[in-house]
């Protein structure tokens, strides 16, 4: 059987669902633009998305990379070797000892799943089915898999997708333990992995890429957590609106003085602007910052969350984490889990005790 044709005519899902129904073997290969992707069948069952092409790129290598499977400095070593002995990936990585045969089957068939899912997004481009089961690629680790069941995963996926990136519309978005909430004692690896990250210092986009999970598992960890209350979006941390400044034309001002007077005036604002800098602009900001009140974006219980909550908060987020309570308050600060300035003065405030199951602490 060969097919040929463009996306815009024949959907993804129902190329997929056609090789499925009359188990075709043979290679799918899909062309938008300059990407170029190729999924492999046996049977109508999926055993593979990695181009066999010397110079192609292999999708494999940045998904491990991408999920902390593999470092960038054992992916060079990979490398190397590759260039040199001409053996194939998952035969030096089983040789290697980098994984064993479970770890790089499961590897393998998340990698399938997340490249469909990414697939299924491309609106355009064109598709050309054709081969055998002489152009199905032999692995030292190989996968067989239902192409339906991956096609039904990966439409869940979109549709799952979209809905979370609703609730966190920017991956710029601060995300916050929630005060008092207790996190679930029943979690899934995703959740595990995203819960420590949230500190309400980091963005949402470097927790998505220190969790060392693809997107959409970690969107999903995330708005599950976010759905129980245990965490939530940090409104401090989004940028304040600013209204735009209306132009207005200049005023007519008197005529310009001399070059002489001109220079003494100017040198005369830099003294001025330096010392104001210096000396007057930091303790009206003292000041300021201890007489304005709550921000009006800041609403309920947000606003109402003062110093002694917040370290309340960050000693039950450390040991919800760390399954004990610091020895020190500086601690949270190192860590990341309070900010510098407070953990100072609540040190400074109170003396705490911890043996690491319960703690106190007595104001001073």
């Amino acid at each position: 059987m060969a097919l040929h044709g463009n996306l815009d005519d024949f959907s993804l899902p129902e190329i997929l669902q056609l090789i499925a129904v009359q188990q075709k073997s043979g290679v799918l290969k899909l062309t938008a633009g300059e990407d170029v992707a190729v999924i492999f069948f046996d049977g109508g069952r999926v055993v593979s998305t990695r181009d066999r092409r010397r110079n192609a790129k292999d999708p494999l290598k940045p998904f491990l990379v991408r999920t902390g499977r593999l470092t960038e400095a054992q992916l060079k070593q990979v490398e190397t070797i590759e260039a040199e002995s001409r053996r194939e990936l998952t035969d030096i990585l089983l040789s290697g000892n980098y994984m064993n045969g479970d770890q790089l089957s499961k590897a393998l068939e998340e990698q399938i799943q997340d490249t469909l899912h990414q697939l299924l997004t491309w609106k355009t481009g064109a598709y050309n089915f054709s081969g055998d089961a002489r152009t199905v690629p032999k692995f030292a680790a190989n996968v067989r898999l239902n192409t339906e069941g991956l096609l039904m995963e990966s439409m869940r996926r979109i549709d799952e997708l979209a809905r979370y990136k609703e609730a966190f519309a920017s991956t710029a978005m601060v995300l916050r333990p929630k005060a008092l909430a207790t996190p679930p004692q029943q979690m899934t690896e995703a959740e595990a992995r995203v819960l420590p990250l949230v500190d309400g210092l980091r963005p949402l986009r470097d927790i998505l890429v220190q969790s060392k999970l693809v997107e959409f598992e970690g969107y999903e960890a995330l708005h599950h957590l976010y759905e129980l209350g245990v965490i939530e979006i940090s409104l401090s941390a989004a940028p304040p609106k600013i209204s735009p400044i209306t132009a207005t034309p200049p005023k007519e001002t008197a005529p310009r003085a001399t070059g002489a007077i001109a220079v003494v005036v100017g040198a005369a604002a830099i003294v001025a602007s330096l010392g104001i800098g210096l000396f007057a602009t930091p303790a009206l900001f003292s000041q300021a910052r201890r007489a304005a009140p709550a921000t009006a974006w800041a609403e309920g219980p947000i606003a109402e969350v003062d110093e002694i909550q917040r370290v309340t908060l960050a000693l039950e987020t450390y040991r919800a984490v760390r399954d004990r309570y610091p020895a020190d308050l500086q601690v949270l600060a190192v860590e990341g889990f309070l900010p510098f300035e407070i953990a100072r003065d609540a040190a400074r405030h109170g003396v705490y005790r911890s043996d690491g199951a319960s703690y106190s602490r007595v104001p001073r």
